[in-house]
């Protein structure tokens, strides 16, 4: 027979984990994000440096966006030639992206800048 306490453990530990799963995953989305937004914006300037062609470097970018399951926001070359990419991804969420207040938390948006390289 399962005493009341281990079901109220088992219960304690079910709810703690959905509570670290939903605080936690848009920290975690965005250290994911971070890294693809600064992976996109090096290939884009890449590209750019190779031809000075920004609607290439663009696309580039939207590319390496889309392989990653993120949505290009926003790019810019600036008058020096830095590529400015700014990413947006959906942090995953069971409760909390369904509420006004807390809504807003899990569209993650990140944005990076890189030098053209070799």
């Amino acid at each position: 027979m399962i005493s009341r306490w281990l079901i109220k453990l088992i219960i304690g530990i079910a709810l703690a984990g959905l509570i670290l799963f939903e605080l936690g995953s848009p920290f975690v989305t965005g250290i994911i994000l971070d890294g693809e937004t600064h992976d996109a914006a090096t290939d884009a300037a890449k590209d750019y440096f190779s031809g000075h062609d920004p609607n290439s470097a663009q696309a580039v970018a939207a590319q390496d966006a889309a392989t990653d399951g993120d949505k290009l926001i926003a790019f810019t070359v600036d008058g020096q030639g830095t590529v400015h990419v700014t990413l947006s991804k959906q942090a995953r969420s069971y409760v909390l992206h369904n509420f006004g207040p807390t809504k807003n938390w899990y569209t993650v948006e990140r944005t990076a800048s890189a030098v053209p390289t070799q």
